[in-house]
């Protein structure tokens, strides 16, 4: 069985679930005696990290559908787009959108044959093993991870210099999934005041002990339930934790919590060890 088919092995464990508000998912129904509310720790690999659907992203999408601008068309808002990402990343010269990830990877390899595609992801400067992107040592290409709904969002691709971005292409998006990724953007640059050390460092009293942190992000520790992730996903599951279901991605700390759902997830954690 490949990653992606055992991650989605791993989501099919949760009840269905009827409704997802800020970093909680709540199942269909609410049988005796089991879980029912999951405090969302994989975020989508940060996809969702704003929350389930961010403070206006919602309402963005609103916008553009009332307008009915869920089509792929021509828009302005592919360079307010492009704008705001080569702030958000600048070292980088062009940006290309496109209708999905693989779309965008297979250009990447198309346009810059043999380059290492970065994948800057929020808050991506915690993850030591991925070096941030930096104005002095940006990668030739990049696929970054916005903090944003991938169905409400195009696939991008950023680029060190527009020679080569020029021979990527590009699909055309829909000015609905550019209205919100833009928003998303904007969004991030706030929730970021909130979201730092002072929150981060409140898991580390009963979390530390079954993950190591770095900033938001928490990589199960090395023996925890002799190295089987379905054990350790599966007990946080039952404590009302969702963790990412790729045991080689990390989870996130969520943007809210109270110290009984922590508390929940480490005493199921502690019966693993």
């Amino acid at each position: 069985m490949n990653d992606e088919a055992a991650a989605r092995e791993r989501l099919r464990l949760l009840p269905p679930i009827r409704r997802a508000r800020l970093w909680r998912l709540y199942a269909e129904a609410r049988p005796a005696g089991k879980t029912w509310r999951f405090l969302d720790f994989w975020m989508d690999g940060g996809r969702s990290i704003l929350g389930a659907k961010g403070t206006n992203i919602g309402t963005a999408a609103k916008a553009a559908l009332d307008m009915g601008l869920t089509r792929p068309l021509p828009s302005n808002l592919e360079q307010r787009l492009e704008k705001a990402l080569l702030a958000a990343y600048p070292g980088y010269a062009a940006a290309r959108f496109y209708s999905s990830r693989e779309r965008a990877l297979a250009a990447a390899a198309s346009a810059a044959p043999g380059a290492a595609v970065a994948e800057p992801r929020p808050f991506g400067r915690f993850v030591t093993s991925r070096p941030p992107v930096s104005r002095e040592a940006a990668p030739l290409v990049a696929a970054p991870r916005l903090p944003c709904p991938a169905a409400l969002a195009p696939a991008v691709l950023l680029f060190a210099d527009r020679e080569t971005a020029r021979e990527a292409g590009g699909d055309l998006p829909a000015p609905l999934q550019l209205s919100c990724a833009h928003r998303a953007l904007v969004e991030l640059s706030r929730f970021e005041r909130g979201y730092g050390e002072d929150l981060w460092r409140k898991t580390d009293r009963r979390l530390k002990p079954y993950f190591e942190r770095s900033g938001p992000y928490l990589c199960v520790r090395a023996g925890l339930a002799g190295g089987d992730y379905d054990r350790v996903f599966r007990a946080a599951l039952g404590a009302g934790a969702l963790l990412s279901p790729y045991p080689d991605e990390l989870s996130m700390i969520p943007g809210e919590f109270d110290d009984g759902e922590i508390a929940a997830l480490a005493a199921a954690l502690a019966s693993l060890r």
